[in-house]
């Protein structure tokens, strides 16, 4: 490229605000000057074809170069400014800005060919609202401090002010900052993890490199002087600092290469730092006042500064400015980049969250989240973004921008908030010190504490030995308290179990009986029909000794008139005797069966007797078991209320075990650590 005849060409094309950005008065003069020796129709490298509008249209082997509309985000722009590769043009300087930016107008304009043309209109949709969570994931496990002191650098008398607050990206890690140091805690758990040293101040700002295993932190002493340091959290070593600033450094952004960071502040200055060489590299004057807020695009390739008149600027890595964005109508408090870099959101003092989209460089959504204006902000790497308010409030948003839930009514106001790798737990810190852990499933009562002003350890396992003591009495007592209700309790159910093992053995016993008696009726039944024949027969043998009787009474008379006759007899006689014989044997016969029948009588006799008392013990054993059922129904009745009674107890002493048991573990934990 030829610098000088390249600046008379733009000194030749002075545009006015209404003029028509077109291929062929403006573009193709660049084209020519700086694109067409690799691109023309006979030597198309990447087969892509500038030399005319319809082939400009057309593309390369990559597809379009150039979508209606999306200037910043186009190749054919992001490739002359650097921010996108391959850069272009590869060999000699590369093109202007002025020229550049030309280019990124007349694709936002429409496209247009000449000045007659209509302005092609944008079929592509504005950006996706999902993005690939794993994206950018680093192989290997989560980076994690392991070789921190759990001595904090700095203690105060009572906790400061959280300024400041962030989440890694990939592991169960907090960092907040603290009094002359940032505060690392266990996203899980809420453990103290150790501290990073900021001497020089207080930290004003914190944020996690992509990978997390890096944290940035800017800061310093009011009116006297600032710094950026940078650490490795996985040792807890020193990176780089940044900055010799005459003020406190509000805000700082690294690049993800960590060669490159920007910072800024009171002095209005948006200063771009070079990590490697140690030195600043620019100091850009684009702010009207305090910059107050500064992010870094995952992608390596933007920054973003928000200052405290509403302003937002979009930089690249050189301190180009690619977007200007005025949508805040008050200071702006926080900035935060999408993990795939293709959206910026922001939230000021005029109570807005605003998403950027920064292919056109406009609001894309805006959201009146909170009254009074909102303090913070974080985006989530899956897409969800939390932010906080002056109105005690802390709202969670999904991927596509629809409220998800909230935290209402907050003891204070919100400074800083963040969000668990995993997206569980949600913290918030109040304007008192207060770290507050709340679960992200339930909007309830925050579950931890996390202490912004933790004590050293001997002071720590000092005031958890203390804690262990009086724990120990109170499980004591509570144990005790438990006991004597459970006593009553266990009583009670010892009864019932007695009243149901003698109820068991009535209606045993009363079973067998009630067998036995059918037994019993059976046989005297039995008794009774062979009883009844042998009376019978009894009956009818006296009928026979009745009748020979009478025989003999007949015959006698007869002997008596034979005598008179004085006739023969014998024969009377004779029968006579034969009928006695035949009484005798009736006799014995009646006799005989008259015996028998006494015997069955007898037996049933005593079966009636043992009936008749089976019958009474019956009559008592339901008693008893009526008697059973209504006391066991009056002691289960009781049982509920009993055991509610013992519960209560029961329930607080197990829970002050548990606390204890917890006290054993922590006291532990941090006694090892020692």
């Amino acid at each position: 490229m030829k610098p000088l005849l390249f600046l008379t060409l733009c000194a030749a094309l002075p545009l006015s605000g209404k003029e028509k950005i077109t291929y062929e008065d403006h573009i193709f003069p660049i084209f020519e000057q700086s694109c067409l020796n690799c691109h023309n129709p006979s030597k198309k490298k990447g087969d892509l074809d500038l030399s005319s509008y319809s082939a400009a249209m057309t593309g390369g082997s990559g597809g379009k170069v150039a979508f209606v509309g999306e200037g910043a985000s186009s190749k054919l722009y992001t490739v002359t400014v650097g921010t996108e590769e391959p850069v272009m043009p590869p060999e000699g300087d590369q093109i202007e800005r002025k020229a550049a930016n030309l280019i990124r107008a007349w694709i936002d304009g429409g496209l247009l060919e000449t000045k007659d043309s209509s302005a092609r209109k944008s079929t592509r949709p504005k950006f996706e609202l999902t993005i690939d969570s794993s994206a950018g994931k680093p192989e290997g496990p989560p980076p994690m401090p392991a070789k921190l002191s759990l001595d904090p650098s700095f203690v105060t008398p009572r906790a400061g002010l959280v300024k400041a607050m962030t989440a890694s990206p990939w592991a169960p890690l907090i960092a907040l900052t603290g009094q002359k140091q940032i505060l690392l805690y266990h996203s899980e758990n809420f453990r103290f993890l150790g501290s990073l040293p900021f001497p020089k101040g207080q930290p004003e700002a914190v944020s996690f490199h992509p990978s997390g295993k890096y944290l940035l932190a800017s800061g310093g002493v009011a009116g006297k002087s600032g710094q950026v340091i940078a650490w490795d959290i996985t040792t807890g070593k020193e990176l780089f600092t940044a900055g010799r600033e005459f003020d406190s450094i509000l805000a700082a952004a690294v690049t993800p290469d960590l060669s490159t960071v920007a910072l800024g502040g009171p002095s209005r200055l948006l200063k771009v730092w070079h990590t490697r060489e140690n030195e600043e590299a620019a100091a850009i004057k684009k702010h009207t006042d305090w910059i107050t807020a500064l992010a870094a695009a995952p992608n390596g390739k933007f920054f973003a500064s928000g200052d405290r008149n509403g302003g937002i600027h979009v930089w690249d890595i050189d301190g180009n400015e690619i977007h200007a964005l005025r949508d805040h109508q008050k200071g702006v408090t926080a900035l935060a980049f999408r993990s795939d870099s293709k959206l910026l959101a922001s939230t000021g003092e005029d109570g807005q969250l605003i998403i950027w989209d920064l292919k056109k460089g406009n609001a894309a959504k805006k959201i009146n989240a909170h009254n009074g204006g909102a303090t913070a902000l974080f985006y989530h790497r899956d897409g969800h973004i939390v932010t906080a308010g002056r109105d005690k409030i802390v709202r969670i948003y999904k991927p596509n921008f629809q409220e998800k839930t909230s935290f209402k009514n907050l003891p204070e106001i919100i400074t800083a908030v963040s969000l668990s790798e995993n997206g569980k737990h949600l913290f918030a810190a109040a304007f008192n010190g207060e770290v507050l852990a709340y679960d992200t499933s339930s909007n309830q009562a925050p579950i931890a504490n996390l202490e912004s002003n933790p004590p050293t350890l001997n002071d720590r396992l000092a005031y958890l030995q203390q804690k262990l003591d009086t724990q120990s009495r109170v499980v004591e007592k509570s144990k005790a308290d438990y006991t004597k209700k459970n006593e009553v309790t266990l009583a009670h159910i010892k009864r019932i179990a007695n009243t149901k093992d003698a109820l068991k053995k009535n209606e045993s016993i009363l079973k067998q009986l009630e067998l036995e008696q059918k037994k019993q009726e059976a046989k005297a039944k039995e008794l009774a029909n062979k009883s009844t024949p042998l009376k019978q027969l009894v009956q009818e043998a006296k009928q026979k000794k009745k009748n020979h009787y009478q025989s003999i009474n007949k015959l006698q008379k007869q002997i008596q008139l034979t005598k008179k006759e004085k006739k023969d007899f014998s024969a009377q006689t004779t029968q006579i005797v034969n009928i006695k014989n035949q009484i005798t044997e009736v006799t014995e016969q009646e006799e005989k069966l008259a015996l028998q029948r006494n015997q069955l009588n007898e037996e049933r006799k005593k079966i009636g007797v043992l009936l008749s008392q089976n019958r009474q013990r019956k009559r008592e054993l339901q008693d008893l078991v009526r008697e059973g059922k209504t006391s066991l129904k009056g002691l289960e009745k009781q049982l509920p209320n009993l055991t509610k009674l013992s519960e209560e107890p029961k329930k607080i002493f197990q829970q002050n075990l548990s606390a204890l048991e917890d006290l054993k573990t922590e006291f532990q934990y941090w006694k090892q650590a020692q």
